[in-house]
């Protein structure tokens, strides 16, 4: 969410704590909602990377979905956050066709009640210590769907990194419960993450250099004073080997993804994986990508705003778009203080989605749709380009190279 709006119906913290929690609904209604993603104890984890700017409500109807929220079931819809307000609570907490009035164009909210959520409860988490506070672990523990909101990822990972609140979100997706976050919050939920420690990170400064100081990777080359760095922040079978980027056609982050990619791989010094296997999505703003089935065939699909020309000022395409990056071999020159050499063919999909249908809801004209395009993630190097029914298309593959501190290769652009 962009703008912020006053906190509503706040739940004292509990003294000492620094945690700050608020709701709208009421979190002590019974809830028996089950995620569809279940079979016996066999779960599957259903996720939504979402690209920053505006929301797209489509995304959070989803993750009320495949938590199996009906009016008949309830459901908790839980928020987390390091810094900010309790904006998402009505957001969510809202009614189908609704105006969200937090945005200067007429957006939709997602309508949690007609879908059946008794509550939305945000979470404050500025502290390590609030992070292990044993109320705040039980709002998670009892929530049936849970967002990491935008920020800035240093704070997640200062603050959540190997907590308590990191051991009950991992609990939290090894039992299906959906998971989605957006900008910052989505930078986190792949294996590896940017952390953004000494701030943010331009793609001229990470293919002129991809080990300048601004590359900071979660848990590639990251460290603190905080804790013992174990591993990743969360382990989703489905985003193995992965790193999500966002705001990816405003900010012209398509360079930045390459350098981080390259970096994992270990063609580059301290490489942690294969470099062939090493996989980034790139998600435009007021677009998200829902992942849903097991690790070997999961599949990616699009969710997506109208057509906003805010969001164009980087020439990769005028749609909002998810982009699918694989380093094919080692890069030929990956060394610090030099340039981001790679002439072996990076490989790009897109999926991209179509202007939306008129609004069914008068009130709120611009409604966020799904899309029939769809990426399988088992498979990154074979497959079919096409437009399909709705205007939706797949695209590629692109092949790419970067040199001097440049991308080479204009497909996409």
């Amino acid at each position: 969410m962009l703008a912020a709006v006053p906190f509503l119906a706040i739940q004292p913290a509990v003294a000492g704590s620094t945690y700050t929690y608020s709701y709208l609904g009421t979190p002590s209604a019974p809830v028996s909602a089950k995620p569809t993603s279940c079979w016996g104890t066999a779960c599957t984890p259903s996720v939504v990377l979402m690209g920053g700017g505006y929301d797209v409500a489509e995304a959070f109807r989803w993750m009320i979905a495949r938590a199996g929220i009906t009016r008949a079931t309830g459901g908790r819809f839980v928020i987390i956050r390091a810094t900010g307000t309790d904006a998402y609570n009505p957001y969510v907490y809202s009614r189908i066709g609704q105006v969200d009035t937090t945005t200067p164009r007429n957006y939709e909210t997602v309508g949690g009640i007609d879908l059946g959520v008794t509550s939305v409860e945000t979470l404050v988490i500025p502290t390590r210590k609030a992070a292990a506070d044993p109320f705040v672990l039980g709002v998670i523990a009892r929530a049936s769907a849970i967002f990491i909101a935008g920020g800035d990822q240093a704070d997640y990972y200062n603050n959540w990194q190997g907590t308590a609140l990191d051991t009950a979100l991992q609990q939290a997706v090894n039992a299906g419960i959906p998971v989605g976050g957006t900008s910052a919050g989505n930078a986190m939920l792949g294996q590896y993450a940017f952390a953004a420690l000494n701030g943010s990170v331009t793609s001229d400064q990470a293919l002129a250099d991809p080990f300048n100081k601004y590359m900071t990777i979660d848990p590639l080359n990251t460290s603190s004073k905080k804790f013992v760095q174990t591993g990743s922040f969360l382990a989703i079978p489905t985003l193995e080997k992965t790193i999500t980027d966002d705001h990816f056609n405003t900010r012209d982050r398509l360079g930045r993804l390459f350098g981080f990619v390259a970096l994992i791989g270990n063609g580059c010094p301290g490489g942690l994986e294969a470099s062939g296997s090493v996989l980034g999505i790139g998600i435009d703003e007021e677009t998200a990508v829902l992942v849903s089935g097991p690790r070997g065939s999961a599949r990616a699909q699009l969710v997506a705003n109208p057509y906003n020309a805010e969001n164009t000022t980087a020439p990769y395409t005028p749609q909002n778009s998810a982009y699918f990056a694989r380093i094919v071999r080692a890069p030929s020159q990956c060394a610090a203080r030099l340039p981001l050499n790679d002439n072996s063919g990076i490989q790009v999909y897109r999926l991209s989605a179509q202007p939306a249908q008129p609004s069914p809801y008068p009130a709120a004209p611009l409604y966020s749709f799904k899309v029939q395009a769809a990426f399988n993630l088992s498979d990154w190097t074979q497959q079919s380009a096409q437009t399909f029914g709705d205007g939706s298309s797949l695209n590629g593959p692109y092949v790419y190279g970067t040199a001097n501190g440049a991308v080479l290769g204009t497909q996409v652009r």
